[in-house]
C-alpha cells in the first residue's frame, strides 16, 4: 500500500512539476521583457526608435567610426556670436570718458610765458573730465573732450591756446579711464575693475590680471555680459580655440564660475555612478578605464553606447536626410561603439566625452539568458526537492 501510494504521489509530483515548467516558460515567453537588468539590451537600444511612438524622444544613432570621429574633432563649435568678434584695439579707439583723469603737459619756447618760467620751461597738469564731459585748461577756457580721442583732446588744446602761448607744444596722457574698464568678478583672485588699455584687453589678459582663476581651467566656466548679449563656455577650451580669446571693451562683466565636468557610466561595468573629469580632456577609452572597464561575463562588447545632446549644426552631415529637416537646435544622439573589433580600442582613444555624457554598457544575451535560468530553475530546483523529500524519494 505503501508502495502503491509512493508511486502514485510520484506521479502527481512529476506531473504537477511539468505543469509549473511548461506555464513558466510560456510566460517568460509572453513576458520576458519584464526580467529585471542593469538596461536595455543592444537590441533594444538600437531599435527604439523604430516602434513609430510621436511621443517617444526621437534620437540619431550614429557609429563610431573613423569619418564620424574625424567630423566631430574637427568641428569648433561654440564660436563666439558676432557681437563679440571684435578687433584689437587701434590707435584711438579708446575714447575720452566722464570721470577719466588727464595729465597735460604744455611746452612753451620762451622762458617767461604763461605756462614757463625762468627755471622750467613746462607745465603739467592733472585735470578730470567733469559731468559735462569738459577739462578746464587756465588761458584756454573749458573745453569739451567727451568721446574724444587723445590726439583730437591734444588738437584742442593746441587751438584754444593760439594767440595766448608762445609757440606752445602739449602732450596728453590718459592717466586713469575710470569709463574704460571692465569689471571681473567670480572664481578669481583679485575681483574688481580692471583697465581697457589703449592697445585693448584680452579676455585672457583680464583675468590674468585679476589673479587668475581658483580652480582648474577645465572646472572654470567664463560668462561675458555685453549690453544684453551673453557668451558662455569652458575657460579651458581657449587653448584649442584662440577665437574665443575675445577682445573686452569698456563695461564689459566677465563671471567666472566653477563648475567640475561630469559623465556617468552604467550597465555591465564595475563601477556604475557619476565621476568628475580628472583632466581638461577625458577620451572613450579612460572613461570605461575609470568605471572599472566592461564587466567579465555580462557585458556585451558590441553594445557599448555614448548618450549626448550634439548641437545640430555640428551633426548635420552625419544626420538621415529627414532628420536634417528638423528645426530643433539641438539633436539627441546615441553614438554606437563595437569594442570586439579591433578599431574599435584606438577609437575609444580618439573619441572625446563630452560634460554629462551618459555611457551605458548592454548586457550580453548569454548574461540574459542566465538571468533566466536563475529566476526560473533555483525555485523549480527548491520545488523538486521539496516533493521529492515529500514522496519519500531519495
Amino acid at each position: 500500500m505503501r508502495q502503491s501510494l509512493t508511486v502514485r504521489t510520484g506521479l502527481n509530483i512529476t506531473g504537477w512539476l511539468e505543469v509549473i515548467i511548461v506555464s513558466t516558460l510560456l510566460l517568460v515567453v509572453a513576458g520576458c521583457s519584464e526580467i529585471p537588468g542593469h538596461g536595455p539590451s543592444a537590441y533594444q537600444v538600437e531599435n527604439a526608435t523604430s516602434q513609430g511612438d510621436v511621443d517617444a524622444l526621437n534620437y540619431v544613432m550614429l557609429d563610431v567610426d573613423v569619418p564620424t570621429v574625424q567630423h566631430i574633432s574637427n568641428y569648433e563649435e561654440g564660436l563666439p556670436p558676432k557681437e563679440f568678434r571684435v578687433g584689437k584695439g587701434t590707435p584711438g579707439a579708446i575714447r575720452v570718458g566722464l570721470g577719466d583723469q588727464l595729465r597735460v603737459g604744455i611746452w612753451e619756447s620762451i622762458p617767461n610765458g604763461l605756462f614757463s618760467t625762468a627755471t622750467q620751461k613746462q607745465t603739467e597738469l592733472a585735470l578730470v573730465v567733469d559731468d559735462k564731459g569738459k577739462i578746464y585748461v587756465p588761458y584756454a577756457g573749458e573745453i569739451n573732450v567727451l568721446n574724444r580721442s587723445i590726439s583730437e583732446v591734444r588738437e584742442q588744446i593746441l587751438t584754444s591756446l593760439e594767440g595766448k602761448a608762445v609757440d606752445p607744444q602739449v602732450v596728453v596722457n590718459l592717466e586713469a579711464n575710470g569709463s574704460h574698464k571692465v569689471i571681473v568678478i567670480g572664481e578669481v583672485m583679485k575681483p574688481g575693475q580692471y583697465r581697457v588699455h589703449e592697445d585693448g584687453l584680452s579676455l585672457v589678459e583680464a583675468i590674468s590680471e585679476a589673479g587668475g582663476t581658483r580652480h582648474p581651467d577645465y572646472e572654470s566656466f567664463v560668462t561675458v555680459v555685453r549690453n544684453d548679449r551673453k557668451f558662455r563656455f569652458s575657460l579651458d577650451e581657449i587653448s584649442d580655440q584662440p577665437v574665443k580669446n575675445i577682445w573686452l571693451r569698456p563695461k564689459d562683466i566677465v563671471s567666472i564660475s566653477h563648475k567640475p565636468k561630469s559623465f556617468t557610466v552604467f550597465g555591465a561595468v564595475a563601477a556604475r555612478r557619476k565621476f568628475d573629469f580628472a583632466a581638461s580632456r577625458v577620451n572613450l577609452s579612460e572613461a570605461i578605464g575609470m568605471s572599472g572597464g566592461l564587466h567579465d561575463g555580462t557585458a556585451d562588447a558590441t553594445g557599448v553606447f555614448l548618450f549626448r545632446f550634439e548641437n545640430r549644426d555640428k551633426v548635420m552631415a552625419l544626420l538621415p536626410a529627414h532628420e536634417q529637416a528638423v528645426n530643433f537646435p539641438t539633436v539627441p544622439v546615441v553614438y554606437r561603439l563595437n569594442l570586439k573589433e579591433a578599431s574599435g580600442m584606438f577609437l575609444t582613444q580618439a573619441f572625446e566625452v563630452k560634460d554629462k555624457d551618459v555611457i551605458y554598457v548592454a548586457n550580453s544575451s548569454v548574461s540574459e539568458v542566465n538571468k533566466v535560468i536563475n529566476i526560473l530553475v533555483s525555485p523549480l530546483t527548491g520545488t523538486m526537492s521539496s516533493g521529492a523529500a515529500l514522496a519519500g524519494l531519495p
